[in-house]
């Protein structure tokens, strides 16, 4: 009997990282100049703590961190917060601008951290790529955390082919995610303070996709997460249940990073 399940080795390939001062088109994933470095929005909102659901002295890991617009936010607000980036030109970048403001800076996958349970309160993106790759293994990877995680998007009205697929997957995943490990989500638009690059203030819409955990499901996710480690060493794969839960995670991810496992 074979069971299909996600890949991570395929998965955790690594493509061509962003390099400071550049963008990468959605269609051609060609390099273009920025004059601008910031990300899509960036906040100014003083309630944005409070409308993200995060609390003072929270611990946050920032996956995909990019420029920083929104973990510098949310760290001069109170949070603790972790810089991530896959990029190890970006997280150079990040370090030389905003020096001592995050506590770490971390070179690496998104899906491959964190490492330790409840190391953070929550594991937050703004507008990462790779919703049907990676995203939902970092994802499911906050079930680890004290919390949970969360997703943003800005919601472009004007131009909205600029949201890819992000606008559907983002809340797929955190649905898909509480339907199989048995934790709440939610889905919400948000009024934000904030502005576009090169753009005056203003009330900016966004979507905040919201992944809460618990005990049980924070189990369920270190075993899922263990047994993917193992396909991947080529180790013996004795939990079922384990293999189970993670094909349900391959309705969502690309059919190119998926793998069959056989199983007696």
């Amino acid at each position: 009997m074979k069971i299909k399940v996600p890949d991570l080795k395929k998965i955790s390939k690594s493509e061509e990282p962003h390099k400071p001062g550049y963008g990468i088109c959605t269609y051609t994933k060609e390099f273009y100049k920025q004059s601008i470095l910031e990300q899509g929005s960036t906040p100014e909102d003083k309630e944005l703590l409070k409308k993200l659901g995060i609390k003072k002295n929270e611990k946050i890991l920032a996956i995909a961190g990019y420029y920083a617009s929104w973990a510098s936010f949310i760290k001069k607000l109170g949070a603790i917060v972790d810089y991530s980036d896959i990029s190890p030109s970006m997280v150079r970048w990040a370090k030389d601008k905003y020096k001592k403001l995050f506590r770490k800076y971390i070179t690496s996958n998104y899906e491959l951290i964190p490492k330790r349970e409840k190391e953070y309160d929550w594991t937050f993106t703004f507008e990462a790529c790779g919703g049907k790759k990676g995203l939902c293994i970092a994802y499911l990877r906050s079930l680890l955390n004290n919390k949970g995680g969360i997703l943003v998007l800005l919601i472009r009205k004007e131009t909205p082919e600029k949201m890819g697929s992000k606008l559907k997957q983002y809340p797929l995943i955190v649905k898909t995610l509480a339907k199989i490990y048995g934790c709440k989500y939610s889905v919400q638009i948000k009024k934000i303070k904030g502005h576009v690059k090169g753009k005056e203030s203003s009330i900016l819409e966004h979507q905040i996709s919201k992944l809460t955990t618990n005990d049980k499901a924070r189990e369920l996710a270190k075993e899922d997460l263990e047994t993917l480690g193992s396909i991947q060493d080529k180790r013996k794969i004795k939990n079922l249940n384990s293999l189970k839960r993670l094909n349900k995670l391959t309705k969502i991810i690309d059919k190119r990073l998926i793998r069959e496992v056989k199983i007696k």
